[in-house]
């Protein structure tokens, strides 16, 4: 089995066609995805158009065996008590079925008391929060000083880190000018990711995206011993978003259990156990 805990569905960017479920069908079956999560984006900050918690929800009871939805607000929206709107929309969306929150891709910084309200929420209703962070949204300092105090303050809720900055950070060499980058080259120790993973436990990650791949595979030893001391802590994603994007993590998790990089029991993991488990899913 295999779950992907990152998709993206509808019409994101200008001249481009739109990601429909037909497509997403197709895209799933050729790479052997029994079910994948579906991220709507709901910030301005990112993609040229929205694509509403209510439309993944459309989807997903149209769908209900292969796809899986999440929620997504802006704590910007609204006026007067703007963070009390979202928890209660938060609380609606998960009796509606979402399993987690996100993708997370506000232009504030991380710790802004907008999105601190959102992150209780979540943790009170057993949403996990799947967020973006690079140069331009849920912003930090080299180190992460303001995602240390999230989860610090937290610890119900499971945060799903994602995108260059996060991964960045697995080496201690990181410079701020990488935060929205993919650096190359051996990994370096003292790496502030690595520091979080070992110092929180509800602190996840998804490897989607080039920014996954990349951390994963810039420093071939530190990608194969990351993904097995983890392995209890990642999940499989794509970040798909565009027609016909390559997918890179699909070959190289096959690669690594294939050739005895990695265990069986990690690969399993990190490809579907992981994601029954934090989005409480159903086993098969």
């Amino acid at each position: 089995m295999i779950i992907d805990a990152h998709m993206h569905i509808g019409k994101l960017y200008v001249g481009e066609r739109p990601l429909r479920p037909s497509m997403l069908l197709r895209f799933m079956d050729a790479h052997g995805i029994d079910r994948a999560a579906l991220l709507p984006i709901e910030s301005p900050e990112e993609t040229h158009y929205y694509v509403t918690t209510d439309y993944v929800l459309r989807i997903c009871r149209r769908y209900p065996d292969r796809f899986i939805p999440f929620c997504c607000v802006d704590p910007r929206h609204g006026s007067g008590n703007s963070v009390e709107i979202a928890r209660r929309k938060l609380a609606e969306y998960a009796c509606r079925g979402c399993r987690g929150y996100g993708e997370a891709m506000t232009g504030l910084f991380i710790d802004d008391p907008r999105l601190m309200g959102i992150y209780e929420a979540c943790g009170e209703l057993g949403l996990v929060v799947t967020y973006h962070i690079d140069g331009l949204r849920n912003i930090d300092e080299r180190g992460f000083p303001r995602f240390d105090r999230v989860l610090r303050t937290f610890p119900r809720t499971i945060f799903v880190g994602h995108a260059q900055h996060f991964w960045a950070e697995v080496s201690g060499d990181v410079t701020e000018d990488q935060f929205s980058s993919y650096p190359k080259g051996p990994v370096a120790p003292g790496g502030a990711t690595i520091r979080l993973f070992e110092t929180y436990p509800n602190l996840c990650a998804d490897l989607s995206a080039g920014s996954g791949y990349n951390a994963l595979t810039r420093d071939p030893a530190f990608g194969y011993a990351f993904l097995e001391r983890f392995q209890d802590r990642l999940m499989f994603g794509t970040d798909l978003c565009r027609n016909n994007q390559e997918i890179a993590i699909i070959p190289y998790l096959r690669d690594a259990v294939a050739t005895g990089r990695i265990s069986r029991e990690a690969y399993e993991k990190i490809m579907w156990r992981n994601a029954v488990r934090l989005l409480r899913l159903e086993a098969a």
